[in-house]
């Protein structure tokens, strides 16, 4: 599936992230399969059975409404990724599960990596739980670090985060353009200082 990896809207550029698809895809086989299993095999104890093979089936449909539930709002809370550069800031939405607004003026530097090992990092959101996040369904990773940490929420705790991974479709573009825009906003030397 292609997706266009960025667009201009007014001043913001948007780059997305690949899609989830290897998950995705998994997670509604595995929903429409459970339910179909479910159904299969708790009808006879409808039509049937005793006044506790109802019970036991009431709550066995109990369980697999809350588990088609949950599937649902996984899947829901996943289509949407992307990055967003403006004039001052750069906003990341990494699904349902994870934002930061990060200002410009704070990137010392943005330069692409490959970490290792590679799978680690093409699974969706993973942190060191110190000082990184990194966002990615696979592809190049850029890495931003920041001159001042930005506590963001990452469940179930707080992080001081000093560096972005973003593993964006356009990842060449978006480093070039996010380091002009974060250039341009870098505090000016005094030339006395030196």
């Amino acid at each position: 599936m292609s997706i266009d990896s960025s667009r201009v809207t007014g001043a913001v550029r948007r780059y997305h992230f690949r899609d989830a698809a290897w998950f995705r895809t998994p997670l509604k086989a595995l929903m429409v399969g459970m339910a179909a299993f479910a159904a299969l095999s708790l009808y006879p104890a409808f039509v049937q059975g005793t006044p506790d093979d109802h019970r036991r089936a009431i709550f066995g449909l109990t369980v697999l409404l809350a588990f088609l539930a949950m599937g649902c709002i996984v899947n829901v809370a996943m289509t949407e990724a992307h990055a967003d550069i403006g004039d001052e800031r750069l906003d990341v939405l990494f699904e349902g599960f994870f934002t930061i607004a990060v200002p410009l003026a704070d990137i010392m530097d943005v330069r692409e990596i490959t970490p290792g090992p590679t799978w680690r990092f093409r699974w969706g959101l993973s942190t060191n739980f110190r000082d990184r996040v990194a966002c990615s369904h696979g592809g190049q990773l850029v890495e931003i670090e920041l001159a001042t940490p930005i506590v963001t929420r990452l469940w179930p705790r707080r992080i001081a985060v000093r560096r972005l991974w973003l593993g964006v479709v356009e990842a060449d573009e978006f480093a070039a353009h996010l380091r002009r825009v974060a250039s341009r906003l870098a505090p000016i030397a005094d030339p006395r200082a030196a």
